[in-house]
């Protein structure tokens, strides 16, 4: 499928006793975490190729019923012509549209609220909806990169999962993303924007499905 292409390649996987080690397509233009970093925030018209981009390769993985539950910037590199290539699938599994999880994994500040409350004691044990919870890193990757920032304290559990979404007083953003924003950082997985939807947007939805070579 066409939308293999915003995922890094293996070319080899090599047995070496205790460790495995993966050969993956090399991504030359580095990561997102740093390209953010280099300009403090990215504009509006630039966030919105690179998150389109994202969102059609976590469509693809649905499509073939894969979670990814790592994603961060640093998972998001970009190929030779600036394409997207969504990569470390160290934390994947196999899962239906259906089905419930009941693991923590991956990078706490990217984490949904209902899987910040399994580091809780009397939550372990509950279930959460895998897909919902991609979408919510989603939505944290979509902030960093417009607002160079974290939307959340990522050492203040309680309160990242009651606080509102604020910005920085220096950066100007339309309506039409914040709303986007708010829907995908929403408490609730239940109502939050799948990435089907997000991609039907105001803020999306005039931006052309687009890969470069």
């Amino acid at each position: 499928m066409l939308f293999k292409k915003y995922l890094v390649k293996p070319l080899q996987v090599i047995d070496l006793g205790p460790y495995i080690c993966i050969v993956q397509e090399y991504a030359p233009r580095g990561d997102l975490l740093k390209r953010i970093g280099k300009r403090a925030n990215l504009e509006e018209d630039e966030a919105k190729i690179i998150f389109r981009q994202l969102l059609e390769a976590l469509v693809y993985l649905k499509s073939v019923e894969v979670l990814h539950r790592d994603l961060k910037c640093d998972n998001v590199l970009f190929d030779r012509a600036n394409n997207v290539k969504l990569a470390d699938f160290g934390f994947a599994r196999y899962m239906k549209a259906n089905d419930w999880s009941m693991t923590f994994c991956g990078s706490r500040i990217y984490a949904a609220p209902e899987i910040l409350k399994l580091l809780l004691p009397e939550n372990r044990g509950m279930k959460y909806s895998g897909f919902a919870s991609d979408a919510w890193s989603s939505g944290v990757i979509l902030y960093v990169m417009v607002t160079g920032h974290m939307p959340y304290d990522e050492n203040n559990l309680e309160h990242t999962l009651s606080e509102q979404i604020t910005y920085p007083r220096s950066i100007q953003l339309t309506s039409s993303l914040k709303e986007l924003i708010a829907s995908i950082l929403d408490p609730d997985p239940m109502t939050r924007k799948t990435c089907e939807e997000m991609i039907n947007s105001d803020w999306l939805r005039t931006t052309p499905y687009q890969f470069f070579s």
